[in-house]
Parts: structure tokens; sequence; C-alpha cells
């Protein structure tokens, strides 16, 4: 039998998904929404995304995340939205996409010996220290992605909505 993971879990990040605004906002002025769908190929070989309850090992899951500004006047500056990359996923690099200007940002642990993680724009290296304490950058493995975040370089408009979107293998 193959392993299955149920939408519910995937559905579940979008309790644990963050958006942040600069200036003041109240809750009634922005809407998030995080939804996805599974990548397949029809016959003929062009992609199609479709909605299902469960995935499988080697699938692809497209998400989306919708920020709305639902306020009449104020335009919402300084926004980032982030989500995490769930475990028994891996983030396909480079497949995000915004519908507005935005700085795109991976989150993993870059330098082993100061603990934590760190943000860092793609390509992401970290460091490896040899056993003489030289060190050296490495490409980070898009396996040690753990989140991901949009830093909007431009207001959100009164009115108006940003789509930004990413792709993950289920491991």
């Amino acid at each position: 039998m193959k392993d299955k993971i149920s939408r519910t879990l995937y559905g579940g990040t979008a309790g644990v998904m963050s958006v942040f605004c600069a200036a003041p906002v109240f809750a009634q002025d922005l809407s998030s929404e995080l939804t996805f769908s599974i990548v397949e190929m029809t016959d003929g070989g062009e992609e199609v995304l479709v909605e299902r309850e469960s995935v499988r090992p080697g699938e692809i899951i497209e998400y989306a995340l919708v920020s709305r500004n639902l306020a009449v006047e104020a335009d919402l500056d300084g926004l980032i939205v982030g989500a995490p990359v769930p475990e028994g996923t891996t983030l396909l690099a480079p497949s995000h996409t915004s519908s507005v200007p935005a700085r795109f940002e991976i989150q993993a642990e870059l330098e082993p010996k100061t603990p934590g993680l760190e943000w860092s724009e793609l390509p992401a290296f970290r460091t490896v220290y040899a056993e003489d304490g030289s060190t050296m950058p490495e490409p980070l493995p898009a396996s040690e992605i753990v989140a991901m975040r949009w830093s909007f370089e431009e207001a959100l408009p009164a009115g108006e909505a940003a789509w930004n979107t990413y792709r993950l293998i289920v491991n």
C-alpha cells in the first residue's frame, strides 16, 4: 500500500501561515488564505492543478497564498507573508512566484555554530567547518529549508490582492 498524506495535514498549514505588516493594521483590513492543489500531467504533457484529498510520495503540491487588503482607503505598507515547509515535503526551488514585486527568502540553519534559523535569499549557502577549523560555503540542500517568506517591495493598495505561490514535493 502506498503512503498517503491527508489533505488535512497540508491544509492545516494555513493555521501557521504568517502575515506581518509594518504599518498598524486592523484584523478586519487584511484577509489571508492558503490553498493547495496537486500538480498532475495530462497525457499530452501539460500540467494541470487538481484538488484531491490525499497525495503520494513524489507528487508535487502547489500552494497559493492570497493576501487581500480589505481596507477602503488605506494601503498596507511593509507587508510580509510567509509559510512553513511542512514536514515530509521539500521546497522545489525556484518555484516561487509573486503577483507583486517582492523579495523572496528561505529559512534554514545556515551557520551551525550559531544555533537557530536564519533568513537568506536564493541561492542560499551554509557554512561547513573542516576538521582544521577552516570554513567554506556549500549550497544549502533544499531539504534543509523549513519556511519561506515574501517581503512586499510596494504597499498593497486598498481593495487589492496579492498572490504568492510555491511548490513542494512530497518525500
